[in-house]
């Protein structure tokens, strides 16, 4: 991903190393942080279709199996609507600080692309590999 070719005259000095190393920690973490981000928007996705077939396919008075941990228990579906509605609330909040800390991770990297762009111009890449 990122590289610097030898055949130039520019010479790299050790902040330039440790803002190429900086821009590689980040750039990992963000892509840490966008598969965790594609995790808990599938989970919140699921809490949403389980609510979605709870209410549909069963009696108000009909208990549910509801996992907990490994285990499944036998709750009310008003019990299981709330046990739901607050996972849910858990997992907006995880999205939403992964969120931010994903755009704080794009605005570091931007400044650094631009720092070693304006010193090594074409002679480095720090755009993601195709794949």
């Amino acid at each position: 991903m990122t590289s610097v070719t030898r055949d130039s005259d520019v010479h790299i000095t050790y902040e330039d190393q440790q803002k190429i190393n900086r821009f590689a920690r980040c750039n990992a973490r963000h892509g840490d942080i966008k598969e965790e981000l594609k995790i808990k928007e599938n989970d919140l996705q699921n809490l949403q279709d389980a609510e979605d077939e709870m209410l549909i396919a069963l009696d108000s008075d009909e208990k549910v199996p509801f996992m907990v941990g490994e285990v499944f228990i036998m709750k009310t579906q008003d019990e299981a609507q709330e046990a739901i509605s607050s996972q849910r609330e858990d997992l907006q909040e995880e999205i939403s600080i992964l969120n931010s800390r994903s755009s704080e991770l794009q605005d570091t990297m931007t400044q650094l692309k631009g720092d070693l762009y304006a010193k090594f111009g074409n002679n480095i890449n720090l755009e993601p590999e195709e794949e």
